[in-house]
């Protein structure tokens, strides 16, 4: 596995796929509170797309008065729907994903949980990814937090889950790594994409693994084996919410992330892969694409939204779309916090002054600034905004006391 970002295109296994015809396979059982979400976000991800099928696969969810529901909502969207007679576990019901799609004819097959918003530019997105770089097996998507691969987020507004910011966020870091592809050990089942040539090669889920857990890791080191390339899309960012229905459905334990008995199952078949992950991480590869990617949204977001600045020892929890840069009122860490909807970005204030970085880095003045102790930043800011932007001081008394 090659670590570090790369691009390539051609090679003996690049796939030429000339027609893109493309499945979205969504697995549900249960579900009714975030289930529509994820089908309106697949509505919306067809937009622009002449040959891209929806399939909803329901696990034989307990609640048929909801499976009635659900049919009915897809039929309103023009997906496909099917429902299995008994619960047959989420290997097996992505197989019926995969066979569907080597069936059919299809190019492209989308292996997506039901927990999840889906922008407007992943099919693009991921197929541009594939396309472009050689040798590709399966494209997983970026997301927020739901595996080790994921750009750490501590949302807890809701903020970014709505399907605007879904779209934006998405779309921003298209534009900034464009086809770009991160190899990674392995895809993660959440958003999974694979030529179906590969499929194909590699074969189908292996249902050993039971109800689910381990089955995608177990298919990319199959994929891997056949000299196929397992790589992370930054061009495309899916939120997961994580969990939708495994717990309900007696798949985890509570606070648990995985199967264990399905763990020694993969270290049995490939007791390489464990040290594959530690070299993984220990290459730091991962690590300066997050934080590239982490300060492009924030300094985007700031130009749109607009930002503000608080200098505080005691930082309120952040709501809404603006941006918000936290300091220590008196400068001694020499640093800024930002964040925007859970990402967070620390940057260095070169010399101890704040306001040319904060012109240099954003070019333009702060929404509103707000200082509740004295200090050398928050005088930095109080004499450069506090005329001419909303300031808010709370000074009244010293906040560490």
């Amino acid at each position: 596995m090659r670590p570090g970002l790369c691009a390539e295109g051609g090679g003996d296994h690049a796939l030429q796929v000339p027609r893109q015809r493309v499945l979205l396979a969504i697995l549900v059982y249960d579900g009714r509170a975030f289930v529509p979400a994820c089908l309106e976000s697949a509505a919306g991800a067809r937009v622009g797309h002449r040959e891209v099928d929806v399939l909803v696969l329901d696990d034989c969810s307990p609640d048929r008065e909801w499976s009635e529901e659900l049919r009915g909502l897809c039929e309103a969207l023009d997906f496909g729907y099917y429902r299995s007679p008994r619960n047959i576990g989420i290997p097996r019901n992505m197989n019926l994903g995969l066979a569907r799609a080597l069936s059919g004819g299809y190019d492209y097959v989308f292996i997506l949980n039901s927990d999840i918003v889906m922008p407007l530019n992943m099919v693009s997105a991921m197929i541009r990814v594939a396309e472009t770089n050689a040798g590709v097996g399966s494209v997983t998507a970026w997301s927020n937090n739901v595996s080790a691969f994921s750009v750490p987020n501590s949302d807890d507004s809701g903020t970014l889950k709505r399907q605007d910011m879904v779209d934006w966020v998405s779309a921003e870091l298209e534009r900034e790594f464009g086809a770009s592809a991160l190899d990674v050990p392995t895809g993660v089942g959440f958003c999974l994409m694979m030529p179906v040539p590969v499929v194909a090669k590699v074969g189908l889920f292996d249902p050993v693994y039971g109800r689910g857990y381990c089955e995608e890791v177990d298919w990319c080191l199959r994929s891997r084996a056949r000299g196929y390339r397992a790589v992370l899309a930054p061009s495309a960012f899916v939120f997961h919410q994580g969990s939708g229905s495994t717990f309900e459905a007696g798949m985890l334990a509570a606070k648990a992330t995985t199967v264990t008995a399905h763990e020694h199952i993969v270290d049995l078949r490939y007791p390489w892969y464990r040290a594959d992950l530690r070299a993984f991480f220990e290459s730091d590869a991962l690590e300066p694409l997050v934080h590239r990617a982490v300060r492009s949204l924030i300094l985007h977001a700031a130009a749109r939204w607009g930002y503000e600045v608080e200098a505080t020892w005691v930082p309120e929890p952040v709501s809404g779309e603006r941006v918000r840069f936290v300091v220590d009122p008196d400068g001694r860490s020499s640093s800024v916090d930002a964040e925007f909807c859970g990402f967070r970005l620390t940057l260095d204030v070169p010399g101890g002054d704040l306001v040319a970085l904060l012109r240099e880095t954003l070019g333009s003045a702060p929404a509103r600034v707000i200082v509740h102790d004295r200090g050398l930043f928050a005088d930095q800011l109080a004499a450069a905004y506090g005329a001419s932007v909303p300031f808010e001081d709370h000074c009244r008394y010293p906040q560490r006391v």
